[in-house]
């Protein structure tokens, strides 16, 4: 990695900052049964899934590892393969914690080696806990063995900044 392609692992997500954390804004929120469907859907099978959730949890026949993409989490990330051209979209969720009515809209910090695109790139709320989706969808050319573009999507409403981070694995 070089210094203009790791800044995404310079300092994580979900990095935190206490003053800001009190109010959030926006939130993604997952529940158990989102882990479980991602442990089943990354290769765990139902012996694992015991051990971890300590219950009478199953995983189905075949995991489906195209979804573990879409679990309701903030930082978007694939991989992709070198030298092939790649489309891919990411579907979430956020739950306005902010004020009653607020709008936020979508920031997306560029990279010139993918078009990244939001749709709906504006979420209008009109209630607190209301839940409103957006799709993010990443378009590449051919890219590099064991290079890394990474980019931001950020929703505002000018008091808040709810950052994602986007990641693109090409291996």
């Amino acid at each position: 990695m070089n210094s203009s392609e790791d800044k995404e692992f310079a300092y994580g997500s979900g990095h935190l900052n206490p003053i800001e954390a009190v109010n959030p804004g926006l939130v993604y929120e997952l529940s158990r049964d989102d882990y479980v469907e991602m442990l089943c859907n990354i290769g765990y099978n139902t012996s694992k899934l015991r051990k971890i959730t300590g219950d009478n949890s199953t995983c189905g026949v075949s995991p489906d590892r195209s979804l573990v993409r879409d679990l309701n989490y903030p930082a978007l990330t694939i991989r992709v393969h070198p030298l092939q051209p790649f489309k891919v979209s990411f579907r979430r969720t956020v739950t306005n914690v902010g004020s009653a009515n607020s709008t936020y809209e979508a920031d997306i910090v560029p990279s010139s080696k993918v078009i990244i695109t939001i749709i709906p790139h504006i979420l209008s709320f009109k209630s607190l806990k209301e839940k409103q989706s957006f799709v993010v969808t990443i378009i590449g050319e051919k890219m590099l063995v064991k290079s890394i573009v990474s980019s931001s999507l950020i929703w505002t409403d000018e008091t808040h900044h709810v950052r994602s981070p986007i990641i693109i694995d090409v291996n």
